[in-house]
């Protein structure tokens, strides 16, 4: 495997670990802080548009969204096609994603230490890349 590889894997799960520690005392795993930040900073969407945006089959967004209903962080209204399911952020979910986002943020500054703005930058455009190749042009 080439070493560029071997990095962008050896960092995925350090990384992942690292969110579910600090997202446990919360009640809320990685993936469902990742789905309550979407709400709040793209607003309410629907299961395709999570599905999408994640690169996942629509049926594995129900979890996750079920469970964040059950502890009524969001709720499921209907859209303007009467078959099509909306999630929307409860009050309590909008104050669960301050109260959260403020860790995450310090957890992703301390990480970029050392790392320069342009270098941020060139890492974020080679990932983009790396996404619109693995979707096949």
């Amino acid at each position: 495997m080439q070493p560029f590889f071997t990095t962008l894997k050896l960092i995925s799960r350090p990384y992942s670990s690292k969110m579910q520690d600090l997202l446990l005392p919360f009640g809320l795993t990685e993936v469902q802080w990742g789905l309550i930040r979407i709400l709040y900073e793209e607003g309410p969407s629907t299961f395709t548009d999570i599905a999408t945006y994640w690169r996942v089959e629509k049926p594995s967004v129900t979890p996750i969204a079920q469970k964040l209903v059950e502890q009524e962080l969001i709720y499921i209204g209907i859209g303007q096609d009467k078959r099509q399911k909306v999630m929307h952020l409860t009050s309590n979910g909008v104050e669960k994603y301050k109260e959260t986002k403020q860790i995450v943020d310090t957890l992703q500054k301390n990480l970029l230490i050392g790392i320069t703005e342009q270098e941020r930058q060139i890492t974020e455009q080679v990932l983009e890349k790396l996404l619109v190749n693995l979707k096949g042009r």
